[in-house]
């Protein structure tokens, strides 16, 4: 599941991985659009069997969506907590968060 918070150009990369995943791993990718979060998006990763869900962060905050999510997954009354979560997010991402998300649960992250 691929998902953009916001949509401001920035975006770019979550709507390239979501084509370029199926591709070469022949996974299905169901993208919700922009503007959403886990728990804007009605459940529906808990719904349609999810696997992973990508994230990608540009404009700060994203260590909050990032371990909200996390917690959503393995916290929640759905029992997501097999749902792997990759994150990124360029050259925003310090130093210091790639060290503190992965204690979130993060399966892997990436910056720049």
């Amino acid at each position: 599941m691929t998902a953009a918070s916001l949509f401001d150009g920035h975006d770019a990369a979550i709507n390239i991985m979501r084509r370029i995943i199926p591709d070469h791993s022949g996974v299905e990718v169901m993208h919700l659009g922009h503007d959403r979060s886990v728990e804007g998006s009605g459940g529906v990763p808990f719904k349609e069997d999810t696997q992973a869900i990508a994230m990608t962060g540009y404009q700060g905050g994203h260590s909050l969506s990032i371990s909200s999510t996390c917690s959503t997954c393995t916290e929640g009354e759905e029992g997501a907590g097999h749902i792997k979560i990759f994150g990124g997010g360029g050259g925003t991402i310090l130093p210091s968060e790639m060290e503190e998300l992965p204690g979130y649960g993060i399966t892997r992250l990436y910056g720049g």
